[in-house]
């Protein structure tokens, strides 16, 4: 990572749900490119425990390092690199770290916050010194399905606010589907126990037919076949809407890039370099 400096604005808040503020931190460079990547803080459909700064005693605000990513106060967590913001902020993109609603709220309402902070934002583009037709957004696994669904859906006067999504191992092509065949899921994902008209609404297979953003998609195959399908799912049929989709399989490795002897950093080097890439060839 380069030495320029990182200006990190915190709590800034871009809507409400059941009177608790919904919030996001900003992430400038200080050489900046005119782009903006939205990054889905969730895994699990919960949000908001990976955090890419540090603040010391003295109040100085220190953005953290691949290599320093921690949930929740741990030890640094080797896998965590892969969603580092350092590659991005490199390359002069402006990163806003985005989090939804957690329980009791239901994924669809997650999926609504995500809409919202996207809309905010684009609303902010002047104030940010970037581009409106320029912002991207991704996410991992059901922050890759929520990264989906927002920048397929998230439109204003019917124009797309997104014009690149980026994933890591989503879920959610067919929401009802998966959980017929795998009810494991659905009790360990409280926020999916909706109604199924709910589920069905919000499958990715009955958001994408209007077109969409250049869509591009990584994951493992040994990974769940709940990620495995739906990654499989969107890469055949996002093409029939005139999308254009990338697939990247890193072979052997299972969810968030593990692998039966571990996380091995040239997977997540890997995602990271094909992400980066993606974003330069779709928003510079």
């Amino acid at each position: 990572m380069s030495q320029q400096q990182i200006g990190i604005q915190r709590d800034l808040v871009y809507g409400e749900r059941a009177e608790q503020k919904l919030t996001f931190d900003s992430y400038t460079p200080s050489t900046v490119n005119g782009s903006a990547v939205i990054f889905v803080n969730s895994g699990g459909f919960e949000s908001g425990k990976l955090v890419q700064f540090e603040e010391p005693v003295s109040g100085q605000i220190r953005f953290l390092g691949p290599e320093e990513l921690t949930v929740e106060g741990s030890d640094p967590i080797p896998l965590l690199s892969q969603f580092s913001f350092a590659g991005l902020l490199d390359a002069g993109f402006t990163v806003f770290d985005v989090r939804h609603s957690n329980a009791p709220h239901s994924f669809d309402e997650m999926l609504e916050d995500v809409r919202a902070a996207i809309d905010h934002i684009h609303g902010q583009t002047a104030e940010y010194a970037i581009d409106a037709s320029r912002i991207g957004i991704f996410g991992a696994s059901s922050g890759g399905y929520l990264a989906i669904a927002a920048g397929l859906t998230a439109k204003r006067d019917r124009d797309p606010l997104v014009q690149a999504i980026a994933t890591y191992y989503p879920a959610g092509f067919d929401f009802p589907a998966d959980l017929e065949a795998f009810p494991q899921v659905r009790e360990g994902l409280p926020a999916l126990n909706v109604e199924d008209a709910v589920l069905e609404a919000n499958s990715v297979k009955n958001l994408f037919q209007a077109g969409g953003p250049p869509t591009l998609v990584i994951y493992g195959d040994r990974d769940f076949p709940f990620i495995v399908n739906p990654c499989h799912s969107i890469l055949s049929e996002f093409p029939k809407a005139g999308i254009e989709v990338k697939g990247v399989v890193i072979e052997g490795a299972a969810h968030e890039f593990n692998r039966e002897d571990g996380y091995r950093k040239e997977d997540g080097d890997r995602a990271q370099a094909e992400l980066l890439d993606w974003f330069q060839r779709h928003l510079l």
